[in-house]
């Protein structure tokens, strides 16, 4: 596994995206057809009234003994705000030694708690965050919360914000040649295809055994990568998991991980459950939705996929669909599970793994309900820049809840609100990439041939009869130049008419 990484292809895919998004506004009666612009920084953090104050009347519904996930954010500075780059930071043997050394803080603010706040009862300690913040992850009871604010060593206390998997919206026949060409990947798969760079999709999960992440197919692709560049790509192998074994936060959760089990295959080289602690990261056993594989299958799929001959074929010729960096491998962080969906904690103890993974991209496809440039609460907006300034990409979904207007219920702005905006936390950060959806730039679909002709169709999925696609050989048609419906009188449309006979088996 390589020691530094490589972000060419990561750049450059972005600037690709934005040049190609990227469109002039005109105005009448300017003197050279252009709108002059003018720009303005904002506060990073801006807030809507409203939004500060849905926030406080959420939390005025707990009651003292209500349970909470919280984060008792630490005074002294994370591993990386101490000035230790991301980059490498796994080898890095002063960074690790510093990185301990918090935790040891940690254990002596919980033991804190735990005597003269808890009156001896343990604190329930989900995660200790080290890497990008300090930050100890627990459940208390929301009355203690005051109590533990006031602590010498404590600088604060939030409720942490639990968040759900972005909705999928199923598609039967994918196209990724249209996708790639409207972020302009195809330009760059000539040269950069992923090759021994990793990306964590950190989601519900991952169907493995799905076609597009088949190990041979990726490991053929990776061979005709060492062939074609004459070099050998560098891929993350489990001797690469084991040295930094006690770094993950995986490991510390369960003890008893080796890095054979983490370790899935060399597409998927690391593979586990953030929030069951566990190794089940599949969609089998949870309500979490197949929301993982769909964004994995975009980031990653397979360039090639099995035929029935044993050999392998082209993915986009054979299924229509490959990732965007198709011969990069996966590191699944499944932090959606039969525990629910994920805090704020959760996702970023996952980040945490992926700096130490040494991953290219950690890609996050969730978001809050509350849109409009807001958060609750500004603690992790803030992690996350200071892991920009560290050399970390993050990309995040901008969220699918419409605008900011929207969600108030009222559909409409007061005076001193801010915006119309449309994006969620956490990705309304300044410093990571939002991925938001466009208008697409082709239609594909299922057609039928006549003749030589290709003739596109469209079907309902409740209409009764089996779909068109089952139909195999030829047949002769009848053509039915008119509605077929006379003003709803389906007795008297113009199929009754012409008589089942005539009609069938055409």
């Amino acid at each position: 596994m390589k020691k530094t990484w490589t972000r060419i292809l990561s750049v450059l895919l972005t600037v690709l995206m934005v040049s190609a998004l990227a469109v002039p506004s005109m105005a009448a009666g300017s003197d050279n057809g252009w709108r002059s612009v003018s720009f303005e920084k904002v506060d990073a953090e801006v807030q809507t009234p409203r939004a500060t104050e849905e926030a406080k009347e959420a939390e005025s519904m707990y009651k003292a003994n209500d349970v909470v996930r919280v984060s008792i954010v630490l005074n002294g500075k994370s591993t990386i705000e101490k000035g230790f780059s991301a980059e490498g930071i796994a080898q890095n043997e002063a960074a690790k030694s510093y990185r301990a050394s918090l935790k040891a803080q940690q254990d002596r603010v919980a033991e804190t708690i735990s005597k003269f706040i808890l009156g001896g009862e343990k604190l329930d300690v989900v995660w200790n965050i080290t890497l990008a913040a300090n930050i100890i992850s627990a459940n208390v009871k929301y009355g203690q919360i005051e109590a533990i604010k006031g602590l010498p060593a404590v600088k604060d206390v939030v409720i942490e914000v639990q968040y759900l998997p972005e909705e999928v919206v199923e598609s039967d026949d994918p196209n990724m040649t249209t996708a790639s060409i409207m972020t302009s990947t195809n330009y760059v798969w000539g040269g950069f295809n992923g090759a021994g760079q990793s990306v964590a999709v950190i989601d519900t999960g991952i169907a493995y055994d799905h076609e597009l992440f088949d190990p041979e197919a990726f490991e053929y692709a990776i061979a005709e990568d060492d062939y074609w560049n004459d070099t050998e790509a560098d891929l993350i192998t489990v001797e690469d998991i084991d040295a930094v074994l006690d770094q993950l936060n995986s490991k510390v959760r369960t003890p008893d991980l080796t890095a054979e089990d983490l370790y899935l295959n060399a597409k998927i080289p690391y593979a586990y459950n953030y929030v069951d602690k566990d190794l089940d990261v599949s969609h089998a056993n949870d309500k979490q939705g197949e929301h993982g594989s769909h964004v994995s299958g975009i980031a990653t799929g397979n360039r090639y996929v099995k035929d029935p001959d044993g050999g392998f074929a082209e993915s986009l010729d054979a299924v229509f669909t490959q990732g965007q960096a198709p011969d990069a491998q996966l590191l699944t962080m499944k932090v959606f599970g039969k525990g629910g969906g994920a805090y704020d904690s959760d996702y970023f103890v996952a980040i945490e793994d992926a700096i130490v993974l040494g991953a290219a991209a950690a890609n996050l496809s969730l978001g809050s309900r509350m849109a409009g440039f807001s958060a609750v609460d500004s603690t992790y907006a803030e992690i996350i820049e200071e892991l920009y300034e560290s050399d970390t990409l993050m990309v995040n979904s901008a969220g699918n809840n419409g605008s900011w207007a929207d969600n108030t219920m009222l559909g409409y702005l007061y005076g001193e609100d801010k915006n119309l905006a449309t994006g969620g936390s956490p990705g309304t950060g300044t410093q990571t990439i939002s991925v938001a959806s466009v208008d697409n730039l082709g239609f594909t679909g299922a057609s039928m041939k006549f003749y030589d002709r290709s003739v596109f169709y469209s079907e309902t999925s409740d209409y009764g009869n089996e779909p068109l696609t089952t139909l195999t050989g030829e047949y002769e048609f009848v053509l039915v130049d008119g509605p077929g419906v006379a003003d709803n009188d389906y007795s008297g449309n113009q199929f009754a008419e012409i008589g089942s006979e005539v009609l069938k088996g055409k």
